[in-house]
Parts: structure tokens; C-alpha cells; sequence
């Protein structure tokens, strides 16, 4: 199988996580819902790699250098979706996820300085195009009473964004420059979010306990959507980074055909949850898909 169809294979199962991810945290408690998803996508993982057979494989490859590639993926990744689930926690899925999705433009830029990716002059449109389509999300949003330079759930996903570019052009020195092994990589990098989501957790309930006269926040609500979350993160991170280890792989463009993801999401989030002004919204994303296209050209 080519490495496209891998990527297109992940934009599959992470459009299904999109999914899975609003049911579990709307109205929840970020941290809670990140730790026991975590944990039950490593435990997944970690099950198929030793039904497999090749679970001591992976820790035999694993020496000290591929530990550190992949516990600093984990702590970009953490930053990432706890900006992430923060915002899709009170914003509509038909906004949050096409604003991750700009991410890919992020790439552009940032390979463009550090790998020397230089972009053409279509995919230079495209990247405007993408950077119009958040602007008419900004538009679209203002009807639900959505003010995007003044909502702190708008900057969080952004913030989000901008930290899920980063993991891309780590993910291309991790497999392409520094040539680690996708599989040890993942293991250790899902062990390391659990460790990072565990220590959160741990600080910000002691902290509340120290200055909010012992508050535990918001409320965790256990739902049957959370264990979901992991497992299809775990499955879509394991097709991505099977297809970004082959060689010469751009990463500006596998990180776009991922977010294709953003197209099923829309359409089955739409439906889920019954949110409106979809016509606006749908012209919106249907510029960022364009600019999209005209990226992986």
C-alpha cells in the first residue's frame, strides 16, 4: 500500500475521533476525559503490538535517543489537544475541527523555513485560500454569537493548531531525518501522554485544592464515547506515521491529506449534533478544502 493510501486511511479513523472526542468532552472535564482516553488507546496499542508478536521488538529498539524523539512528541501532542478539547468543549464541532484543520498552512510555512519545502505558486494560493476560509468561519460564527477575536474557545483552537503544526515537523525529524522506528516511537509516545496527562491532572487538582478552598472544578462525567477516543487516536496516529516513514514523503503534504479528515467530520458532526448555520459554515469549509487541494498540487 502507497503512502497516500495510509494517510487517507488515518483521515478516516481521526474523523471518526472528531466525533468521538465532542460526545465526551462537551459539558465535561477537560484533563479526565484526555488521561482515560489515553489510557485506553496505549493499552490498545500495546495489546495489538504483543498479539502481533511484536511488542519486544519494539522495546528492543527503543535505546535512550528514540525515548527522547518520542516523549518530546508526547508533550507537544499533550499541549496540542488539551488546547484542543478546551475548545471543543463549549464551540460546535462545525467550527472547532475546521479550525485545527488550517493547521496544514501552519506547515507550509514553518517547512518552508526549516526543510526548505519550498511552495509553488499554486500552493502559495492555496495557503491564502485556507487563511480565507478561517476568515468566513469568523464570519459564519458571529450568527451563532461567536466573536472570534474576543472568544477564549476560538484562541484555544488556535493555539491547538499552531502546536498540532509543530508535532508535524517533529513527526518528519522523528521518521524521515532521525529514521526511528514508527512502532517504538508510538509506544513510548503513548506512555508518555499518559505520564504528561497523569501530571497535569495531579498538579492542577492540588492546586485547586491549595487556592479554590479544596474545588475539584468541573465535574467528570463518565460516557462510553471516552474509551473510543483512544482507540481511534491510536489507530489513526499508527496509519500516519506507517505512511510518513517512507521515504521522501513531503510532510506539508501528507499533514493536508490528513486533515481531509475535516470534510467527513462536517458532514457527520452536523448530523450528531444537530448544529445550524451550516450553509455559511459549508462555504466556509469548502474554500479551506479548495485551498486544501490546491496545497497537495
Amino acid at each position: 500500500m502507497g503512502w497516500t493510501m495510509w494517510i487517507l486511511s488515518s483521515a478516516v479513523f481521526l474523523a471518526l475521533y472528531d466525533l468521538a472526542k465532542k460526545a465526551s468532552v462537551r459539558g465535561n472535564a477537560v484533563l479526565p476525559v484526555l488521561l482515560c482516553s489515553t489510557c485506553f488507546g496505549c493499552a490498545a496499542f500495546v495489546s495489538a503490538l504483543a498479539a502481533a508478536g511484536r511488542l519486544a521488538e519494539a522495546l528492543a529498539a527503543a535505546d535512550g535517543r528514540v525515548v527522547a524523539l518520542a516523549v518530546a512528541k508526547s508533550g507537544i501532542v499533550a499541549t496540542s489537544w488539551i488546547f484542543t478539547f478546551c475548545a471543543l468543549r463549549t464551540l460546535p464541532i462545525t467550527i472547532a475541527t475546521p479550525i485545527r484543520a488550517s493547521a496544514p498552512a501552519l506547515v507550509f510555512v514553518l517547512a518552508l523555513a526549516l526543510y526548505g519545502e519550498v511552495p509553488t505558486a499554486t500552493q502559495a494560493a492555496g495557503m491564502l485560500a485556507v487563511f480565507a476560509g478561517l476568515w468566513l468561519f469568523s464570519w459564519a460564527g458571529r450568527y451563532e454569537g461567536i466573536d472570534f477575536l474576543r472568544n477564549r474557545a476560538v484562541w484555544c483552537a488556535i493555539a491547538g493548531a499552531c502546536c498540532s503544526a509543530m508535532s508535524s515537523l517533529w513527526d518528519k525529524y522523528v521518521f524521515q531525518v532521525a529514521e526511528a522506528p514508527v512502532e517504538s516511537v508510538q509506544l513510548f509516545f503513548q506512555l508518555g501522554l499518559v505520564a504528561v496527562y497523569a501530571g497535569c491532572l495531579a498538579v492542577t487538582a492540588a492546586w485547586r485544592r491549595l487556592h479554590c478552598d479544596g474545588a475539584s472544578g468541573a465535574e467528570f462525567d463518565w460516557r462510553w464515547t471516552i474509551p473510543l477516543v483512544g482507540v481511534l487516536l491510536a489507530a489513526a496516529d499508527w496509519l500516519y506515521f506507517t505512511g510518513l516513514a517512507v521515504p521522501g514523503v513531503p510532510i506539508s503534504v501528507a499533514s493536508l491529506m490528513r486533515r481531509l479528515s475535516v470534510g467527513l467530520t462536517f458532514v457527520l458532526g452536523a448530523a450528531a449534533f444537530r448544529e445550524t448555520n451550516l450553509g455559511r459554515k459549508a462555504l466556509a469549509l469548502g474554500l479551506l478544502l479548495a485551498g486544501t487541494a490546491l496545497l497537495c498540487l
